[in-house]
């Protein structure tokens, strides 16, 4: 059975990346977007839309991968397993207090309200898009994903 876990882990990661990778195309496409607010919003709301099936592959996947793990009895095999729970806990974690803050307040910089205006001037707009934030979110989730694929493969402690 233990196969089959672990297939069935591998389908929640490469669904997770699938979906992810909607969110990581949003976040790079939003500043050549400016200063066009509605291409802007609308690339912050697919980003949106992704989370809820990339938090269900999430899921699934380690879901999957705890399952494989005591199928495996690969808990009691070194450290390399818990740590790669370890990482992916902090990384969502990371990620979620970075990217979601960002991502929200991309949407709502770029909603126009009722008297036509916004709520952020272009150049606040400009600043926050073209800042650090984006790249500081994608450095995050690659160095998060090249740790644990440098667990998954060596195994380190076992």
């Amino acid at each position: 059975m233990t196969d089959l876990w672990v297939f069935l882990h591998v389908v929640g990661v490469a669904s997770f990346l699938l979906f992810h990778g909607v969110q990581i195309w949003a976040l790079f496409a939003i500043p050549p977007a400016f200063p066009d607010r509605e291409k802007m919003f609308d690339r912050a709301e697919q980003s949106r839309m992704a989370g809820t099936p990339m938090y269900v592959s999430l899921g699934a996947l380690t879901l999957f991968g705890v399952i494989a793990g005591i199928d495996g009895s690969w808990f009691s095999r070194g450290w390399w397993l818990w740590g790669a729970i370890v990482v992916l806990l902090a990384t969502t974690g990371a990620m979620s207090a970075m990217a979601g803050p960002y991502m929200r307040s991309i949407r709502e910089a770029t909603t126009r309200w009722a008297d036509g205006t916004y709520p952020m001037s272009d150049a606040d707009l400009e600043t926050l898009v073209r800042g650090p934030r984006g790249r500081a979110i994608a450095a995050t989730g690659m160095a998060g994903l090249a740790f644990l694929l440098w667990l998954m493969v060596y195994k380190p402690g076992a």
